[in-house]
């Protein structure tokens, strides 16, 4: 078997090149749909009609948190896109499906999006294009089985460490005596 011309780490750093571009395009083209979808309301009906079938798995390819989903869920059901139905055997799940008008929806703006983002990639030779064709489907999977990173925790920089903030002293609660 050849020995691949590139490692991970470069494929690495072209889609982090690509991903977020990629991203800004398809939020603001979706901005200019109608019904008006984020990027994570789009994911979700794509993951609804491609069968997803629990929380957790709607969370991972829409890439946001368990609690979003339930969030999202409401939304498109308010907007008659999807509908929840619990499960006879297990109430605390739900089954997830496209109306017919979210069908409708999620063709025309998968129709609206491949024709903008199809016109860029245009100007790509025929074998890149071939290679993106044949490689994206394994980066969606594997991206797909695996949640997104947690966000930080608010108002604290990522990397500090838990305790009182350098150069504060400690209060009553931390061990130390309260200024007068």
């Amino acid at each position: 078997m050849p020995q691949p011309k590139h490692t991970p780490q470069a494929a690495a750093d072209a889609l982090i090149g690509v991903a977020p571009m990629l991203t800004r395009w398809l939020e603001r083209l979706l901005a200019n749909l109608e019904p008006k979808l984020t990027l994570a309301q789009y994911l979700t009906l794509r993951a609804v009609a491609s069968g997803a079938d629990s929380s957790a798995a709607l969370a991972r390819l829409a890439g946001v948190s368990g609690p979003a989903v339930s969030q999202l869920l409401s939304g498109l059901s308010d907007a008659g896109l999807v509908i929840r139905a619990d499960l006879e055997s297990d109430r605390r799940r739900a089954t997830v499906t496209l109306t017919a008008h979210g069908t409708q929806v999620l063709g025309a703006v998968n129709s609206a999006l491949q024709g903008e983002v199809s016109a860029v990639l245009c100007e790509l030779p025929g074998p890149e294009v071939d290679a993106l064709v044949r490689a994206l489907p394994y980066v969606q999977a594997v991206l797909a089985g695996v949640s997104p990173p947690r966000r930080p925790v608010p108002g604290r920089p990522p990397g500090r460490p838990p305790g009182p903030h350098p150069g504060r002293p400690a209060g009553p609660h931390r061990g130390g005596p309260r200024p007068h």
